[in-house]
C-alpha cells in the first residue's frame, strides 16, 4: 500500500492521459467501443482518485489539508449518491408526482460539473504532497 500512495501523482497523471488520449482516439477514428472505454476509464479515475485520498485522509502519517477535506466531502457527496441511484434503479419506487426522479436528475448534473473539478483538485493534492514532501508526517 506505501508503494502505491508513493507513486499516487504518477498514477492519476497516467490515467488521466489515457483517459484524455482515448477520447482523442474516439474522436479520430469514431469508433462506438471507445465510448465504453471512455466510462470504464472515467470511472478507473473515479476509484483511483478516490481510493488514494480516503485512504491519506484517514492516515495519521499525512497532512490534513483543507483541500483534501473538501475533497473527501464532496467527492463523498458524489460515491453516496451514485450509490443511492443504483439501489433506487434496481428497486423500483412509486414516484407519481416525479420528486424522486427529480432530485436525481439534480444530483446527476451536479457530478457533471463536480467530477472535472475532483479530478483536477486531486492531482493538486498529490502533486502538492510531492513537491514539499508532505506524504509522511514526523
Amino acid at each position: 500500500m506505501k508503494t502505491i500512495l508513493t507513486y499516487d501523482l504518477r498514477i492519476q497523471q497516467s490515467l488521466i492521459l489515457l483517459f484524455l488520449a482515448t477520447i482523442l482516439a474516439a474522436i479520430i477514428t469514431k469508433q462506438e467501443f471507445l465510448g465504453v472505454v471512455i466510462i470504464v476509464e472515467f470511472f478507473l479515475i473515479a476509484v483511483a482518485q478516490y481510493s488514494l485520498n480516503i485512504i491519506k485522509a484517514f492516515s495519521n502519517k499525512y497532512v490534513k489539508t483543507d483541500s483534501r477535506k473538501v475533497y473527501v466531502f464532496i467527492s463523498t457527496y458524489v460515491v453516496i449518491g451514485f450509490f443511492i441511484l443504483i439501489l433506487s434503479s434496481l428497486f423500483k419506487f412509486e414516484d407519481p408526482e416525479q420528486n424522486l426522479k427529480n432530485i436525481f436528475e439534480l444530483m446527476v448534473m451536479s457530478w457533471i460539473f463536480l467530477s472535472p473539478i475532483l479530478i483536477i483538485q486531486s492531482l493538486m493534492i498529490s502533486f502538492f504532497d510531492a513537491k514539499n514532501n508532505l506524504n509522511e508526517q514526523p
